[in-house]
Protein backbone atom coordinates (compact mmCIF):
# COMPACT_ATOMS: atom_id res chain seq x y z
CA UNK A 1 0.00 0.00 0.00
CA UNK A 2 1.73 3.17 -1.20
CA UNK A 3 -0.13 5.17 1.46
CA UNK A 4 2.17 3.61 4.05
CA UNK A 5 5.37 5.37 5.03
CA UNK A 6 8.38 4.91 2.70
CA UNK A 7 10.30 3.31 5.55
CA UNK A 8 7.53 0.76 6.12
CA UNK A 9 7.66 -0.10 2.44
CA UNK A 10 11.42 -0.59 2.57
CA UNK A 11 12.35 2.54 0.61
CA UNK A 12 15.09 4.93 1.59
CA UNK A 13 14.08 8.25 3.08
CA UNK A 14 15.27 11.29 1.18
CA UNK A 15 18.05 11.73 3.70
CA UNK A 16 18.68 7.99 3.56
CA UNK A 17 21.84 7.03 5.43
CA UNK A 18 22.87 3.39 5.15
CA UNK A 19 24.99 3.78 8.27
CA UNK A 20 22.70 5.21 10.90
CA UNK A 21 19.28 4.76 9.31
CA UNK A 22 18.22 8.34 10.02
CA UNK A 23 15.20 9.50 8.07
CA UNK A 24 13.45 12.64 6.98
CA UNK A 25 10.02 13.46 5.69
CA UNK A 26 9.59 13.10 1.96
CA UNK A 27 10.49 16.25 0.07
CA UNK A 28 8.00 17.78 -2.34
CA UNK A 29 8.33 17.06 -6.02
CA UNK A 30 9.36 20.61 -6.91
CA UNK A 31 13.14 20.21 -6.34
CA UNK A 32 13.22 17.22 -8.66
CA UNK A 33 11.37 19.19 -11.27
CA UNK A 34 14.23 21.67 -11.29
CA UNK A 35 15.85 19.75 -14.14
CA UNK A 36 18.92 21.07 -15.64
CA UNK A 37 19.63 22.12 -19.19
CA UNK A 38 18.65 25.32 -20.88
CA UNK A 39 15.49 27.37 -20.71
CA UNK A 40 13.26 24.42 -21.53
CA UNK A 41 13.42 20.67 -21.00
CA UNK A 42 13.83 20.01 -24.72
CA UNK A 43 11.66 17.86 -26.98
CA UNK A 44 12.66 14.64 -25.27
CA UNK A 45 11.65 15.79 -21.83
CA UNK A 46 8.55 17.56 -23.10
CA UNK A 47 7.38 14.43 -24.89
CA UNK A 48 7.69 12.44 -21.68
CA UNK A 49 5.92 14.95 -19.50
CA UNK A 50 9.07 15.94 -17.63
CA UNK A 51 8.54 19.24 -15.90
CA UNK A 52 10.12 22.45 -17.13
CA UNK A 53 13.41 23.34 -15.45
CA UNK A 54 13.19 26.27 -13.07
CA UNK A 55 16.67 26.50 -11.60
CA UNK A 56 19.03 25.93 -14.52
CA UNK A 57 19.21 29.00 -16.72
CA UNK A 58 20.64 30.11 -20.04
CA UNK A 59 23.27 32.73 -20.57
CA UNK A 60 21.80 35.94 -22.00
CA UNK A 61 22.88 37.34 -25.36
CA UNK A 62 25.42 39.55 -23.63
CA UNK A 63 27.05 36.36 -22.28
CA UNK A 64 26.16 37.21 -18.70
CA UNK A 65 24.09 34.86 -16.54
CA UNK A 66 20.42 35.65 -16.25
CA UNK A 67 19.18 36.14 -12.67
CA UNK A 68 18.62 32.98 -10.69
CA UNK A 69 14.87 32.57 -10.05
CA UNK A 70 13.71 33.64 -6.62
CA UNK A 71 14.14 30.88 -4.07
CA UNK A 72 16.42 28.84 -6.31
CA UNK A 73 19.78 30.05 -5.04
CA UNK A 74 21.68 27.85 -2.66
CA UNK A 75 24.14 28.59 0.10
CA UNK A 76 27.81 28.41 0.75
CA UNK A 77 28.80 30.68 -2.13
CA UNK A 78 28.28 27.95 -4.75
CA UNK A 79 24.63 28.48 -5.60
CA UNK A 80 25.18 29.09 -9.29
CA UNK A 81 27.93 29.20 -11.84
CA UNK A 82 28.07 29.41 -15.59
CA UNK A 83 30.10 28.13 -18.51
CA UNK A 84 30.70 30.33 -21.53
CA UNK A 85 31.49 27.23 -23.56
CA UNK A 86 27.98 25.83 -23.17
CA UNK A 87 25.82 28.84 -22.38
CA UNK A 88 24.42 27.16 -19.28
CA UNK A 89 24.36 28.48 -15.74
CA UNK A 90 24.11 25.84 -13.05
CA UNK A 91 22.44 26.04 -9.66
CA UNK A 92 24.34 23.47 -7.63
CA UNK A 93 21.86 23.39 -4.77
CA UNK A 94 19.05 22.62 -7.20
CA UNK A 95 21.01 19.84 -8.91
CA UNK A 96 21.88 18.32 -5.53
CA UNK A 97 18.17 18.48 -4.71
CA UNK A 98 17.41 16.42 -7.81
CA UNK A 99 20.03 13.86 -6.78
CA UNK A 100 18.66 13.79 -3.23
CA UNK A 101 15.14 13.21 -4.47
CA UNK A 102 16.24 10.39 -6.78
CA UNK A 103 18.24 8.71 -3.99
CA UNK A 104 15.08 8.63 -1.90
CA UNK A 105 13.17 6.75 -4.60
CA UNK A 106 15.42 3.66 -4.62
CA UNK A 107 14.56 0.69 -2.47
CA UNK A 108 16.71 0.85 0.64
CA UNK A 109 20.24 -0.38 0.07
CA UNK A 110 20.24 0.12 -3.71
CA UNK A 111 20.93 3.87 -4.10
CA UNK A 112 24.14 5.50 -5.29
CA UNK A 113 26.49 6.88 -2.59
CA UNK A 114 25.37 9.94 -0.67
CA UNK A 115 28.76 11.58 -1.23
CA UNK A 116 27.84 12.01 -4.92
CA UNK A 117 25.05 14.37 -3.88
CA UNK A 118 27.40 16.20 -1.53
CA UNK A 119 30.04 16.72 -4.23
CA UNK A 120 27.36 18.00 -6.58
CA UNK A 121 26.09 20.49 -4.02
CA UNK A 122 29.57 21.85 -3.31
CA UNK A 123 30.36 22.33 -7.00
CA UNK A 124 33.36 19.96 -6.76
CA UNK A 125 32.06 17.97 -9.74
CA UNK A 126 31.87 21.05 -11.99
CA UNK A 127 34.91 20.32 -14.22
CA UNK A 128 33.91 16.66 -14.52
CA UNK A 129 30.36 17.50 -15.58
CA UNK A 130 31.79 19.37 -18.56
CA UNK A 131 33.73 16.33 -19.78
CA UNK A 132 30.74 13.99 -20.12
CA UNK A 133 29.88 12.86 -23.67
CA UNK A 134 26.91 10.84 -24.96
CA UNK A 135 27.57 8.65 -28.01
CA UNK A 136 24.91 7.28 -30.35
CA UNK A 137 24.77 5.63 -33.76
CA UNK A 138 24.77 7.99 -36.70
CA UNK A 139 21.33 7.91 -38.28
CA UNK A 140 19.45 7.13 -35.08
CA UNK A 141 16.84 9.61 -33.87
CA UNK A 142 18.50 12.26 -31.73
CA UNK A 143 15.22 12.88 -29.93
CA UNK A 144 14.93 9.20 -29.01
CA UNK A 145 18.54 9.27 -27.81
CA UNK A 146 17.76 12.24 -25.56
CA UNK A 147 14.72 10.43 -24.18
CA UNK A 148 16.86 7.41 -23.36
CA UNK A 149 19.45 9.54 -21.60
CA UNK A 150 16.89 11.47 -19.56
CA UNK A 151 14.23 8.93 -18.65
CA UNK A 152 16.17 6.46 -16.53
CA UNK A 153 14.88 4.20 -13.79
CA UNK A 154 16.74 4.13 -10.48
CA UNK A 155 17.23 0.36 -10.50
CA UNK A 156 16.10 -2.47 -12.77
CA UNK A 157 17.58 -5.94 -12.27
CA UNK A 158 16.20 -8.68 -14.53
CA UNK A 159 13.05 -6.55 -15.03
CA UNK A 160 12.51 -6.29 -11.27
CA UNK A 161 12.23 -2.66 -10.28
CA UNK A 162 13.80 -1.85 -6.92
CA UNK A 163 12.26 1.59 -6.48
CA UNK A 164 8.97 3.34 -5.77
CA UNK A 165 7.28 3.90 -9.12
CA UNK A 166 4.70 6.30 -7.70
CA UNK A 167 7.32 8.55 -6.18
CA UNK A 168 9.34 8.50 -9.41
CA UNK A 169 6.24 9.53 -11.33
CA UNK A 170 5.37 12.29 -8.89
CA UNK A 171 8.91 13.69 -8.89
CA UNK A 172 9.93 13.36 -12.53
CA UNK A 173 6.82 12.70 -14.59
CA UNK A 174 7.50 9.07 -15.58
CA UNK A 175 7.29 5.73 -13.79
CA UNK A 176 9.37 3.41 -16.00
CA UNK A 177 12.35 3.97 -18.25
CA UNK A 178 12.19 5.06 -21.86
CA UNK A 179 13.32 1.64 -23.07
CA UNK A 180 9.76 0.49 -22.43
CA UNK A 181 8.92 2.18 -25.72
CA UNK A 182 10.76 -0.64 -27.51
CA UNK A 183 8.56 -3.30 -29.09
CA UNK A 184 8.89 -6.78 -30.57
CA UNK A 185 9.30 -5.08 -33.93
CA UNK A 186 11.56 -2.12 -33.11
CA UNK A 187 14.11 -1.32 -30.41
CA UNK A 188 15.07 2.13 -29.24
CA UNK A 189 18.64 3.24 -30.01
CA UNK A 190 21.71 2.09 -28.16
CA UNK A 191 23.73 4.79 -26.38
CA UNK A 192 26.96 5.10 -24.43
CA UNK A 193 28.11 7.80 -22.00
CA UNK A 194 31.71 8.71 -21.21
CA UNK A 195 32.76 10.47 -18.03
CA UNK A 196 35.78 11.12 -15.89
CA UNK A 197 34.81 10.27 -12.35
CA UNK A 198 36.19 10.14 -8.84
CA UNK A 199 36.47 6.58 -7.59
CA UNK A 200 36.69 5.83 -3.88
CA UNK A 201 37.94 2.97 -1.78
CA UNK A 202 37.73 3.76 1.91
CA UNK A 203 39.44 7.11 2.46
CA UNK A 204 41.34 6.93 -0.84
CA UNK A 205 40.24 8.69 -4.06
CA UNK A 206 41.51 8.41 -7.62
CA UNK A 207 40.10 9.59 -10.96
CA UNK A 208 39.34 7.31 -13.90
CA UNK A 209 38.02 7.59 -17.46
CA UNK A 210 34.99 5.34 -17.94
CA UNK A 211 32.66 4.67 -20.85
CA UNK A 212 29.31 3.16 -19.94
CA UNK A 213 28.10 0.96 -22.78
CA UNK A 214 24.90 -1.04 -22.95
CA UNK A 215 24.75 -4.66 -24.02
CA UNK A 216 21.54 -6.31 -25.15
CA UNK A 217 19.61 -7.88 -22.30
CA UNK A 218 18.60 -11.54 -22.55
CA UNK A 219 18.29 -12.17 -18.82
CA UNK A 220 14.48 -12.21 -18.76
CA UNK A 221 11.74 -13.10 -21.29
CA UNK A 222 10.19 -9.75 -20.33
CA UNK A 223 13.15 -7.80 -21.72
CA UNK A 224 12.43 -6.03 -25.03
CA UNK A 225 15.74 -7.34 -26.43
CA UNK A 226 14.77 -10.92 -25.58
CA UNK A 227 11.39 -10.53 -27.27
CA UNK A 228 12.90 -8.86 -30.33
CA UNK A 229 15.77 -11.28 -31.02
CA UNK A 230 14.95 -14.69 -29.52
CA UNK A 231 14.80 -17.47 -30.45
CA UNK A 232 17.67 -17.07 -32.90
CA UNK A 233 19.93 -19.30 -34.98
CA UNK A 234 23.45 -18.64 -36.17
CA UNK A 235 23.67 -16.96 -39.57
CA UNK A 236 20.04 -15.78 -39.70
CA UNK A 237 19.08 -12.13 -40.36
CA UNK A 238 18.43 -11.61 -36.64
CA UNK A 239 21.89 -12.94 -35.79
CA UNK A 240 23.50 -10.65 -38.35
CA UNK A 241 21.54 -7.70 -36.95
CA UNK A 242 22.65 -8.48 -33.39
CA UNK A 243 26.29 -8.73 -34.48
CA UNK A 244 25.95 -5.40 -36.27
CA UNK A 245 24.43 -3.76 -33.19
CA UNK A 246 27.23 -5.11 -31.00
CA UNK A 247 29.80 -3.73 -33.43
CA UNK A 248 28.25 -0.30 -32.93
CA UNK A 249 28.47 -0.76 -29.18
CA UNK A 250 32.15 -1.72 -29.32
CA UNK A 251 32.82 1.12 -31.75
CA UNK A 252 31.58 3.59 -29.15
CA UNK A 253 34.42 2.40 -26.90
CA UNK A 254 37.22 2.65 -29.45
CA UNK A 255 36.01 5.91 -30.96
CA UNK A 256 35.79 7.45 -27.49
CA UNK A 257 39.36 6.39 -26.70
CA UNK A 258 40.54 7.85 -30.01
CA UNK A 259 38.78 11.17 -29.47
CA UNK A 260 40.08 11.43 -25.92
CA UNK A 261 43.64 10.63 -26.95
CA UNK A 262 43.88 7.61 -24.63
CA UNK A 263 46.39 4.78 -25.05
CA UNK A 264 44.79 1.82 -23.31
CA UNK A 265 41.35 0.24 -23.25
CA UNK A 266 40.25 -2.14 -20.52
CA UNK A 267 37.40 -4.16 -22.02
CA UNK A 268 34.61 -5.81 -20.06
CA UNK A 269 32.34 -8.62 -21.27
CA UNK A 270 29.50 -6.23 -22.03
CA UNK A 271 26.35 -8.25 -22.62
CA UNK A 272 27.91 -11.32 -20.99
CA UNK A 273 27.14 -12.61 -17.52
CA UNK A 274 23.47 -12.65 -16.59
CA UNK A 275 22.54 -10.62 -19.69
CA UNK A 276 23.60 -13.51 -21.92
CA UNK A 277 21.51 -16.28 -20.31
CA UNK A 278 18.76 -16.30 -22.93
CA UNK A 279 21.24 -15.97 -25.78
CA UNK A 280 23.19 -18.97 -24.50
CA UNK A 281 20.07 -21.15 -24.25
CA UNK A 282 17.98 -19.90 -27.19
CA UNK A 283 20.67 -18.57 -29.51
CA UNK A 284 24.26 -19.08 -30.66
CA UNK A 285 25.69 -17.87 -27.35
CA UNK A 286 27.65 -14.89 -26.08
CA UNK A 287 31.12 -16.25 -26.89
CA UNK A 288 30.30 -16.38 -30.61
CA UNK A 289 28.67 -12.97 -30.47
CA UNK A 290 31.66 -11.32 -28.83
CA UNK A 291 34.07 -12.96 -31.28
CA UNK A 292 32.00 -11.95 -34.30
CA UNK A 293 31.50 -8.36 -33.20
CA UNK A 294 34.62 -7.26 -31.30
CA UNK A 295 37.37 -8.56 -33.58
CA UNK A 296 36.31 -6.52 -36.65
CA UNK A 297 36.09 -3.34 -34.60
CA UNK A 298 39.52 -3.92 -33.09
CA UNK A 299 40.83 -4.30 -36.64
CA UNK A 300 39.34 -0.90 -37.56
CA UNK A 301 41.47 0.68 -34.81
CA UNK A 302 44.45 -1.59 -35.30
CA UNK A 303 47.65 -0.59 -33.48
CA UNK A 304 46.05 2.51 -31.90
CA UNK A 305 45.52 1.06 -28.43
CA UNK A 306 46.66 -1.54 -25.97
CA UNK A 307 43.55 -3.62 -25.24
CA UNK A 308 43.27 -5.68 -22.08
CA UNK A 309 40.56 -7.30 -19.99
CA UNK A 310 39.17 -5.06 -17.24
CA UNK A 311 40.46 -6.17 -13.80
CA UNK A 312 38.46 -6.05 -10.59
CA UNK A 313 36.84 -2.72 -9.71
CA UNK A 314 37.60 -0.69 -7.61
CA UNK A 315 40.79 -2.54 -6.60
CA UNK A 316 42.49 -1.96 -9.95
CA UNK A 317 42.40 1.83 -9.58
CA UNK A 318 44.24 1.73 -6.27
CA UNK A 319 47.13 -0.60 -7.03
CA UNK A 320 50.35 1.47 -6.72
CA UNK A 321 51.70 0.23 -10.06
CA UNK A 322 48.59 1.51 -11.89
CA UNK A 323 48.62 5.09 -10.64
CA UNK A 324 50.56 6.38 -13.64
CA UNK A 325 48.41 4.69 -16.29
CA UNK A 326 44.90 5.67 -15.15
CA UNK A 327 45.01 9.06 -16.85
CA UNK A 328 45.79 7.50 -20.23
CA UNK A 329 43.36 4.57 -20.00
CA UNK A 330 39.69 4.06 -20.82
CA UNK A 331 37.82 1.62 -18.58
CA UNK A 332 34.57 0.01 -19.70
CA UNK A 333 31.41 -0.43 -17.68
CA UNK A 334 28.61 -2.80 -18.70
CA UNK A 335 25.60 -0.53 -18.21
CA UNK A 336 21.88 -1.35 -18.37
CA UNK A 337 19.27 -0.19 -20.93
CA UNK A 338 16.90 0.95 -18.18
CA UNK A 339 18.69 2.42 -15.20
CA UNK A 340 20.95 5.18 -14.02
CA UNK A 341 24.62 4.22 -14.19
CA UNK A 342 25.31 1.89 -11.27
CA UNK A 343 21.86 0.31 -11.37
CA UNK A 344 21.46 -1.32 -7.93
CA UNK A 345 24.80 -0.08 -6.59
CA UNK A 346 25.33 -1.57 -3.10
CA UNK A 347 22.59 -4.13 -3.73
CA UNK A 348 23.85 -5.14 -7.18
CA UNK A 349 26.79 -7.51 -7.63
CA UNK A 350 27.15 -6.92 -11.35
CA UNK A 351 30.03 -4.86 -12.77
CA UNK A 352 27.63 -1.93 -13.10
CA UNK A 353 26.76 -2.20 -9.41
CA UNK A 354 30.41 -2.27 -8.37
CA UNK A 355 31.08 0.82 -10.48
CA UNK A 356 28.05 2.60 -9.06
CA UNK A 357 28.87 2.05 -5.39
CA UNK A 358 32.35 3.61 -5.66
CA UNK A 359 31.98 6.43 -8.24
CA UNK A 360 29.87 9.52 -8.97
CA UNK A 361 28.70 8.25 -12.36
CA UNK A 362 25.01 8.16 -11.43
CA UNK A 363 24.92 11.96 -11.18
CA UNK A 364 27.59 12.71 -13.78
CA UNK A 365 25.82 10.77 -16.55
CA UNK A 366 22.17 11.73 -15.99
CA UNK A 367 20.97 14.91 -17.75
CA UNK A 368 18.75 15.86 -14.82
CA UNK A 369 21.80 16.16 -12.56
CA UNK A 370 24.28 17.12 -15.27
CA UNK A 371 23.03 19.84 -17.65
CA UNK A 372 25.92 19.30 -20.04
CA UNK A 373 25.17 15.72 -21.12
CA UNK A 374 22.70 16.77 -23.80
CA UNK A 375 25.07 19.50 -24.97
CA UNK A 376 27.76 16.90 -25.77
CA UNK A 377 26.12 14.43 -28.16
CA UNK A 378 28.36 12.61 -30.64
CA UNK A 379 27.14 10.45 -33.52
CA UNK A 380 29.43 7.54 -34.44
Amino acid sequence: DLRESPRALGYEPLDGDEVNGSSAAAAPAAPAAAAVAGAAPGPAAAGLGLRKPVSAILIDDDDEPAPVPAGASGSGGCAASSSRATGIAVNWEALAGVARTMRGIYKQGYAFPEWCEQMLRSGELAPLLLEVVCYYREGDSLEEVKVLAEQREPCNIMMRRFYDKERLGNAFGYKVGAYAKSTKDALLPNIAIFCRTPIRQGAKTEFVNVINVIGYAFDSPDQPDYQYFLPMEFGTPKWRELVSRFKVMWRFVFECARRKGLKRIYIADVGGGAFSDGLNFRGPGYAKLKEASLAPVREEYKDEFEVEQLPRIPDFAFLPQNKGILAESLLVNAWDPWSLVGNGNFGDNSLDGFWGRCTAMAVLCWPLTNPYVLQHMVAV
